[in-house]
This record gives structure tokens, C-alpha cells and sequence, in this order.
């Protein structure tokens, strides 16, 4: 499945979840971590599958393609940190150059699970810095590195993602793909249709609906400020758009988010 980009709202985005996660292919450009408190969560990491058990945790490198799957549904208790690499200020090496032997740390310490358990209940952004910090120097000093020796030359759909991940709030057309990646509007078109599997409004839709999504969970923005700035170009594209997407509009989603997210 080819992934999508996925664009977090913040610098740091905590998500606690109480039953094993199924979330499709998605990159994106934070580090994430992720600890299990109670049973396990299946992940496939660039790749290839693992199990995080209870008491295990993972990190997800930048611009790592992740899915999160399930063969079962069970609940799990589980906390998700997704943090922007910029935070650090350079304490750690620029983990694009590299890729951990294993992403999955085993033998997590009882002052580290503590430190997530510490991050699951804050709120203030300080603190959160602060745990994120401290639980990214334990599982570094965990993991072994090797640098990437070069770098292979990316897929052009998989600069396409990159590119629409970053650019979707902007008006995007097979016209201006083309002219961006030096190719035809008819290769474009064959790239969406043969290996995306969609049409380039329908992702643009995808993502911009993902994109206002987030912003309806974590911000008491309008409705209508949320359509301008996720790169919808009117109220009735944004509310077709999302209902295809979520099976609702996007003022039903926010009345009824509470309903959608517990645990």
C-alpha cells in the first residue's frame, strides 16, 4: 500500500490508546515513540513486522514508513509520542543519516517506563519536553546505529507524498507536478492511477480531510478557518470531502468527537 504523509499539528502530539491500533502506511517527518503498557501492539516498521509486548518500546525514526495492524481486537493499554526532531537542538545526531540495527527496545528500564507513564498524564508543553527528553536519551543509549552510507535515489512517487505532505495547503495540479518533477501531466496522472490508486483530487482531498481532522481534535478553531487553512477551496468541497472520508461532516465529527475517541 503506498503510504501517505502524515502532517502532525504540533511539535509534540501524545496520543494514549486503550486498544491495539490499526492505522494505515504513513511517513512523516517526527520521531515516534511509542511504549506499551499492557499487552502488545503489532507494527510493521519499514518493512518489517514486529510485536511491541508489554513493558517494550519502539522508535520510529524520521520519514520511516510505519503501519500499525492488528490480527485481533484486544485492548492494550498504549502511549504514542510523536515529537518534532527540532526540539532536541542538536543533543542527538540528525536521525535521517541514520537507521537503528532494531527499532524495538526490549529491556525498557523502570525509570523509563515511568518517564512515559509521567508523559501520558501531562499536559503542560514544558513537561512534556521534558519527559520526551528524557525518555529519548534512555532509549538511544538502547539502540545501535548504523549510518546510512548513501542515500538511495527516492522513488518519484515517494517524492510525490513527500511533496504533496508539505505543499497541500497550496494549490496543487497534475500541471504543476509535472513542471515540479520535470515529467509529463500524462506521467503524473499514470504514477496517481497505476501506484496510488487514486485520483490526484481524491488524495488532495484525503489529506487535506486528515490534515482538518487533527485540527477539529486538538484546536477550538472554527469550522470555517479549518476548511481555509487545510487547503480546501470552499465550505461544500470541505464538508463532500470529509463525509466521504469520515461518513460525516466535519461539524457532526467535532459534536461527537468524545463519542469517536474513548477508550
Amino acid at each position: 500500500m503506498i503510504p501517505f504523509y502524515e502532517f502532525q499539528p504540533s511539535d509534540i502530539n501524545i496520543i494514549l490508546n486503550h486498544r491495539e491500533l490499526k492505522y494505515r502506511s504513513h511517513i512523516h517527518k517526527q520521531i515516534e515513540l511509542i511504549y506499551v503498557f499492557e499487552l502488545g501492539q503489532h507494527i510493521n516498521i519499514d518493512g518489517a513486522d514486529y510485536e511491541i509486548k508489554a513493558g517494550q518500546a519502539a522508535i520510529i525514526f524520521p520519514n520511516v514508513i510505519h503501519t500499525y495492524y492488528r490480527n485481533e481486537q484486544r485492548p492494550t493499554e498504549q502511549i504514542f509520542a510523536i515529537v518534532s526532531q527540532e526540539l532536541f537542538h542538536g543533543l542527538f545526531p540528525d536521525l535521517t543519516m541514520f537507521s537503528p540495527n532494531s527499532p524495538i527496545i526490549k529491556d525498557v528500564d523502570a525509570s523509563t517506563a515511568l518517564a512515559f507513564r509521567e508523559l501520558a498524564v501531562c499536559t503542560d508543553f514544558s513537561e512534556r519536553l521534558a519527559w520526551s527528553l528524557v525518555i529519548m536519551a534512555k532509549l538511544m543509549k538502547k539502540l545501535t546505529l548504523k549510518h546510512k552510507s548513501s542515500v538511495p535515489v527516492e522513488d518519484l512517487t515517494h517524492k510525490i507524498i513527500t511533496y504533496i505532505g508539505q505543499n497541500f495547503r497550496e494549490e496543487i495540479t497534475l500541471d504543476s507536478l509535472a513542471k515540479e518533477f520535470s515529467v509529463s501531466r500524462f506521467y503524473i496522472s499514470h504514477t496517481f492511477s497505476e501506484k496510488i490508486k487514486m485520483s490526484l483530487p481524491n488524495y488532495l482531498s484525503l489529506i487535506r480531510a486528515e490534515y482538518a481532522a487533527g485540527l477539529i481534535r486538538s484546536t477550538n478553531d472554527s469550522i470555517t478557518n479549518i476548511c481555509s487553512i487545510s487547503g480546501f477551496t470552499s465550505q461544500s468541497t470541505f464538508n463532500r470531502a470529509f463525509k466521504r472520508i469520515y461518513c460525516m461532516t466535519p461539524r457532526e465529527y467535532k459534536e461527537n468527537i468524545g463519542d469517536l475517541y474513548k477508550a
